[in-house]
């Protein structure tokens, strides 16, 4: 027979000889085993299920590979038919909120499509509507997800060291490049790979921080969400994926959770990591400490610098003595080169006072924004201080806040005719 995990013939209804798989029992809400969806993907056993959907392993006959298959299957709106393929609804009255989850299904796949470049994202294959619901296909990830791989008194600290850097410094580009936040990090979330790769998956909650103002919906997860997402209205940036990262993080190395941002507000406490691990430093301690900070504005601000800390801390990178220049950049073109002094703040604008000069630019205020090379953190830190606004990948600086930023952060006053190139 074949099997329904590996797609062998292998199976004798008991035990496959080649993967070991044992059925543990059906659920009847799942499809029917081995139907052929699109004519092309041969639908195994269902490896997941959540209130909106149900994952399957299946084949591709197309590529002659493993793949996975996410069904919109919204628990409480439908039904299986007697077909074992097809879906009903419960009630009648509910097809217009149905039809809107197939919306907001499709565009899940389509976020994680466009993000195809990076390699710490599940890969989507296919997307398409049929039996009455909608299914996206997904490169088959063979691996166990974090939850699963923490011990109870947390992982080795060289293990989740490498861990949090790669699926961190994909996140960042996530942010950056796609202006995208996940709102759902979490360790069931993070898959480690037999290959060493780590991939973020389920970005059913994901939302694009560069181009919407709307009210954000309230999904999270205690212990990992911040204080800002227990609210509808409430900003929400790169900080908030952050809190998670670093939440998940903490986990890592302790195999706890720490309180719901809710109770932390109140008044509950977790123990900082080097006082739960010896082998943890003061400064890597610190370092999550800052990532974890209830309120946004005293929160460090980017997954970037979050783990370039940890690298600081971990040794892994070290901090080299050189000369830090900035770019005066006008229509592509750059007009100056202004070297940096550590440490010490300089002023940026239109006027001939300042110290980096954007001149005969009517856009750009007479003093715009401040800007400092730190050496202990080993970023540019950035203060706006203008009328039309300093954006940084494409998002406005809220007054009263420092942001640190590296050399591949794009800053652009007012308008993106003017660019302050950070490295010389």
């Amino acid at each position: 027979m074949l099997c329904p995990n590996c797609f062998k013939y292998t199976f004798d209804g008991n035990v496959c000889s080649s993967c070991g798989y044992q059925p543990n029992g059906d659920n009847f809400e799942d499809m029917k085993m081995f139907y052929k969806l699109k004519n092309r993907y041969l639908i195994g056993r269902s490896i997941g299920a959540g209130g909106f959907g149900i994952t399957y392993l299946a084949y591709d006959t197309l590529t002659d590979s493993r793949v996975c298959v996410k069904e919109y299957f919204p628990m409480g709106l439908v039904v299986r038919s007697n077909d074992g393929v097809t879906i009903q609804y419960t009630r009648q009255n509910r097809m217009e909120e149905f039809q809107h989850g197939i919306e907001r299904f499709v565009g899940e796949a389509r976020v994680i499509s466009e993000m195809s470049n990076i390699s710490g994202v599940v890969n989507i294959i296919d997307c398409f509507e049929e039996n009455g619901t909608a299914y996206y296909v997904m490169e088959y990830l063979d691996g166990l997800s974090l939850k699963r791989i923490v011990p109870e008194g947390g992982m080795d600290l060289n293990a989740a060291n490498d861990i949090i850097r790669k699926i961190g410094r994909n996140i960042d580009l996530v942010h950056k490049e796609k202006g995208y936040l996940h709102r759902d990090i979490s360790p069931e979330n993070i898959m480690i790979l037999a290959s060493g790769r780590v991939v973020l998956i389920d970005f059913g909650s994901a939302k694009n921080f560069f181009m919407s103002n709307s009210n954000y919906t309230i999904t999270l997860k205690h212990g990992f969400a911040p204080i800002e997402q227990y609210s509808s209205t409430d900003s929400q940036g790169p900080y908030t994926d952050l809190y998670a990262l670093a939440s998940t993080y903490y986990y890592m190395l302790t195999g706890k959770v720490i309180p719901r941002a809710t109770d932390r507000l109140s008044g509950a406490q977790y123990t900082p990591l080097h006082l739960a691990r010896s082998d943890v430093s003061k400064a890597l301690s610190d370092a999550v400490d800052r990532a974890l900070m209830l309120n946004p504005a005293e929160r460090t601000h980017t997954i970037g610098e979050f783990i370039d800390e940890l690298e600081q801390a971990i040794g892994a990178k070290s901090v080299e003595l050189v000369e830090h220049y900035v770019r005066v950049n006008i229509d592509g073109q750059d007009v100056n080169k202004v070297k940096v002094e550590p440490d010490k703040w300089m002023t940026v604008g239109r006027s001939v006072k300042s110290d980096i000069v954007f001149p005969n630019c009517d856009n750009v205020t007479r003093t715009h924004c401040k800007l400092m090379f730190d050496t202990y953190r080993q970023r540019y830190c950035l203060e706006d201080c203008s009328t039309n606004g300093t954006y940084i990948n494409y998002v406005r600086m809220e007054k009263g806040m420092r942001y640190f930023v590296g050399e591949t952060d794009l800053i652009i006053l007012a308008n993106t005719r003017y660019r302050l190139v950070l490295g010389g």
